[in-house]
């Protein structure tokens, strides 16, 4: 059955409820924090509203996933279940599991893993969490001593523990390249770091940008090297920025679609056209990007595959099927769209 591109947070929002209380009520497999039967009837009944499906349980291809435990652990969870990127990745993670007949059992931020030893009363087999963004090494090998399996999406890849990400850096390399085949040497770059991940000088996508621009024999202009901090309201000021600087520069590469769209305001308000005056390539291919205007060239990133693909592996994982630790990168596909020309 076809799921429309509701999350657990969607029912949630609705039924007034916390995530974790809308996972607990559509999987009755949760005698140690039962939710009460007028709560789990409403939870039920938003759920249909909203055209989510569970699959049934007697579909389940494998009896023992009847034990099987799985969260997610994000930096920040209101901020990812309402980021246009994260949300497709959870939406893909939801999915795969309601596909298998399982439903998320728990969300913790990383600062509740820090502050306390919230698995010490989780029965340690069949137990699995699914990491999702660019959490540091040494976090998610400290909770690795906590959880048999920890499982990383859209981070960078572990040499010990399962990952499904894309080459960050090699794809942006791709696109500022897109640039400089256009004739494009005045390249800026509006990038962003994490407080629990790289900061922006080592982003893969930095280390993308920096790449491309080295093998053309292009130098840096610092006064177009902005952290625009994944933000759409910094990723403006920090566009309006560069626009200040003695030059202007042809191009900009944007790390994210979001910072694009911030730019792309600062562009607009300085009089400027895109492409014809600053051409405009990004990463992420988020819904929205394909109708602002112009259309936004950008990296395409399979975010629903690479949650699915977690899943996937991360099930195989459990039920004995893999073994060892899984590293997939999966591929990612410049979307050349209006906002990208040839330099004039």
């Amino acid at each position: 059955m076809q799921l429309t591109k509701v999350t657990l947070k969607d029912i949630a929002d609705r039924a007034n409820v916390s995530i974790s209380s809308v996972s607990r009520a559509l999987n009755k497999a949760h005698p140690d924090a039962p939710v009460n039967d007028q709560t789990r009837e409403h939870i039920i009944r938003v759920a249909k509203e909203l055209g989510y499906r569970k699959i049934n349980s007697s579909q389940k291809s494998n009896e023992n996933i009847s034990e099987i435990k799985v969260g997610l652990i994000l930096n920040n969870v209101k901020a990812k279940y309402q980021d246009a990127y994260f949300s497709e990745i959870i939406f893909g993670i939801e999915s795969e599991l309601l596909n298998n007949g399982i439903t998320l059992d728990f969300t913790f931020e990383v600062k509740e893993i820090f502050n306390s030893n919230l698995f010490a009363d989780f029965p340690k087999e069949n137990l699995g969490v699914i990491c999702i963004g660019p959490l540091k090494s040494q976090f998610l090998n400290e909770l690795a001593k906590q959880v048999p399996l920890v499982f990383s999406v859209s981070g960078l890849p572990q040499k010990k523990l399962d990952c499904v990400t894309v080459d960050f850096r090699d794809a942006a390399r791709e696109a500022v390249q897109y640039l400089v085949d256009l004739g494009h040497r005045k390249i800026a770059f509006i990038g962003g770091g994490s407080p629990v991940g790289a900061s922006m000088e080592e982003e893969e996508r930095t280390l993308g940008y920096k790449d491309a621009l080295k093998a053309n024999g292009i130098s840096i202009v610092p006064e177009w090297f902005c952290d625009g901090k994944f933000s759409l309201a910094k990723s403006y000021e920090a566009m309006a920025e560069i626009l200040r600087s003695p030059e202007r520069p042809t191009a900009l590469f944007a790390a994210s679609d979001m910072m694009a769209h911030g730019a792309y305001k600062a562009i607009k308000e300085a009089g400027l056209r895109i492409p014809e005056d600053l051409s405009v390539v990004s990463f992420d291919d988020i819904e929205m990007s394909e109708f602002v205007s112009p259309a936004l060239t950008t990296v395409r990133v399979p975010k629903e595959e690479m949650g699915r693909t977690a899943v996937k592996l991360l099930l195989q994982r459990m039920t004995g099927k893999l073994p060892l630790p899984m590293s997939c990168s999966l591929p990612t596909e410049l979307m050349i769209r209006n906002s990208s020309g040839k330099n004039r």
